[in-house]
């Protein structure tokens, strides 16, 4: 509350993990519980999501691989050590939750079929965010919003990107007009996923 801001307000973008840990907080406060747990009974659990967990450094998370990092200068060609292990908790709805591709595909049919928001809540998320100088961002609300080619076909996509400093980093991206959703994790820091993500939306849009 007390550091300087970036610039005024809505006069340029900048991607802020804090603002979600923010929003968690406010999510918590209008619901009167705990975060993890409202997110587990209205999200997880109605969508099938067994595989995914607040992550903890109180007690053992089961199944959660071995991340990795890599050695020299980020680039993972170069080889991997294991990553440090890092409590990731306090970061709630920015980045606390352990998940597999199979039930990142489940949140993202959800939000496509209705059975999570409603459509028009869902567009409103997934709008750009425009500056008062009238120029639009690339990014909506929690979503990173842009056009690929698919197929040879200028695209819409909404998607979320993460790359942890200590290990691990997924692509997760929808494509409403295909009714394709796709995700592709790694357990190794600045994997490239997005390039197989778009691979394997593009290999769903020709059949």
């Amino acid at each position: 509350a007390g550091s300087p801001l970036l610039f005024e307000p809505e006069t340029q973008s900048s991607y802020s993990t804090y603002g979600w840990i923010l929003v968690s907080a406010a999510v918590e406060a209008a619901a009167g519980e705990p975060f993890f747990a409202f997110m587990r009974r209205e999200v997880f659990e109605p969508l099938g999501m067994a595989g995914t967990v607040a992550d903890s450094s109180t007690y053992s998370v089961p199944d959660v691989v071995t991340f990795y990092y890599p050695r020299f200068s980020g680039d993972p060609a170069s080889g991997s050590d294991p990553a440090r292990r890092v409590d990731y908790s306090c970061f709630a709805g920015a980045g606390a939750f352990l998940s597999t591709p199979s039930d990142l595909v489940r949140f993202g049919n959800a939000l496509g079929t209705r059975k999570l928001l409603k459509r028009s809540t869902v567009a409103t998320l997934q709008t750009p965010q425009v500056l008062t100088s009238g120029q639009q961002t690339e990014h909506g609300l929690g979503w990173q919003m842009q056009s690929v080619q698919i197929d040879g076909e200028p695209t819409p996509v909404a998607g979320h990107a993460s790359l942890t400093l200590l290990g691990g980093s997924t692509s997760f991206l929808t494509f409403p007009d295909l009714g394709i959703v796709v995700a592709v994790t790694s357990n190794t820091s600045r994997a490239n996923t997005r390039s197989i993500a778009l691979r394997i939306a593009a290999a769903f849009a020709a059949r």
